[in-house]
């Protein structure tokens, strides 16, 4: 294979001339009832087959400009899985730092920026970057301990304050809007979410990804994953849903919407309690409360994969080597989860009927939000014969 092509450039050329997943919902007599999902994401794992294990180490941070350390966590644990000679991985709590720091990041530019804007409410644009900027260069010890209890009082005391100055909970879904009313800009998302009305499905949801081990997708899958699978991968012959809903399901407020049946409500509320939990990886890596963000397993000889906990969800990266080279690798992003074609986004933005454009539109760009997609994307509402 000759490799004097710039891999950067091999992966653009190979998307549309915009590189943005358009979402296309079809309107019959005022109901939604299908969607058509052209997601023009290259497989970019292809550009690293030939190539050493030290180039692939040093270009996948690179080929992707969203949760990048992330993407260097999982290349160099599915390496060492493989039994990759001279390529160790970062200590334990240092990889739980770097990607706690990075989902936190995440979680912050939604829940301070898009969520807030999305309703009309001010952005908080002077705080996200003051905390944005912390997040950059925290460091060690003293330093990311101090910040973790910072964005910890942020909940409590900024994003959340109304649910925090009673042990109560919410007595219905009156009682909780008037909470949210009270947490600033994002209970004030949350509380227009719960009265745009209910938004989980008529029929069954997506069932979220369960927090598998390494070794059991390494059984599951046996072998690395095909292209098919990449793009629209399905665990148990179905699509499922990744990211903080599938992480916070369990938590009582998160529990409580999705029993009220407000299913991208709660997704916004996960992603407050996915915050906290960043927040208390930073202050203490590796508590025993904690579930692992990082798990890798071998594959049989020479193949080895890892799964990496992402703001966005599950990232899966598998590899299997000849010798110091990539003889095949996968990426398994959690995009190609949630907009699969029998996914949580196609699910959910169906089924239902529009008031209006504006309304449909709100609802849709929700919906899309709450499931925040690696790569920009457009909506549009495209009406099609009865006929």
């Amino acid at each position: 294979m000759c490799h004097d092509q710039n891999p950067l450039l091999a992966v653009g050329a190979a998307m549309n001339a915009d590189g943005r997943m358009r979402l296309a919902v079809q309107r019959q007599g005022g109901r939604l009832v299908g969607v058509a999902i052209d997601n023009p994401r290259p497989q970019a794992a292809q550009v690293l087959v030939g190539r050493t294990v030290e180039e692939a180490l040093k270009l996948v941070p690179a080929l992707f400009s969203l949760c990048s350390r992330a993407q260097a966590v999982a290349v160099t644990a599915a390496c060492v899985a493989a039994g990759a000679s001279g390529v160790a991985r970062a200590e334990p709590w240092a990889e739980e730092r770097a990607l706690a720091t990075e989902a936190a990041q995440e979680n912050l530019w939604r829940l301070m920026l898009d969520w807030p804007a999305l309703f009309g409410h001010q952005p908080r644009r002077e705080r996200f970057a003051e905390l944005h900027r912390r997040l950059a260069r925290v460091g060690e010890g003293r330093a990311a301990y101090e910040l973790g209890g910072d964005l910890l009082d942020l909940v409590a005391v900024e994003l959340l304050a109304g649910f925090f100055r009673t042990t109560r909970e919410p007595s219905g879904l009156r009682e909780f809007i008037e909470r949210a009313r009270r947490c600033g800009t994002i209970g004030a998302a949350l509380a227009d979410l719960i009265e745009m009305g209910s938004s989980t499905p008529e029929g069954e949801a997506v069932p979220l990804l369960p927090a598998l081990a390494a070794g059991a997708w390494a059984a599951e899958l046996g072998g690395i994953p095909s292209a098919d699978f990449c793009a629209a991968p399905m665990l148990f012959g179905r699509a499922h849903e990744t990211g903080v809903l599938a992480r916070h399901a369990d938590s009582m407020m998160v529990s409580n919407l999705l029993t009220q049946r407000h299913r991208i409500a709660a997704r916004l509320f996960a992603r407050v309690v996915d915050l906290s939990d960043c927040a208390s990886r930073l202050r203490h890596p590796l508590a025993s409360d904690m579930p692992k963000l990082v798990d890798a397993a071998p594959m049989g000889d020479g193949a080895g994969l890892a799964c990496v906990e992402t703001a966005r969800g599950m990232l899966m990266h598998a590899v299997r080597l000849d010798g110091d080279r990539i003889a095949e690798y996968a990426i398994v992003a959690p995009t190609e989860w949630n907009f699969h074609a029998q996914g949580a986004f196609v699910c959910e933005a169906t089924g239902w009927d529009a008031p209006s454009d504006e309304a449909a539109m709100l609802r849709l760009k929700a919906l899309a939000l709450s499931l925040d997609p690696c790569i920009e994307y457009d909506i549009a509402i495209e009406d099609v014969s009865d006929a």
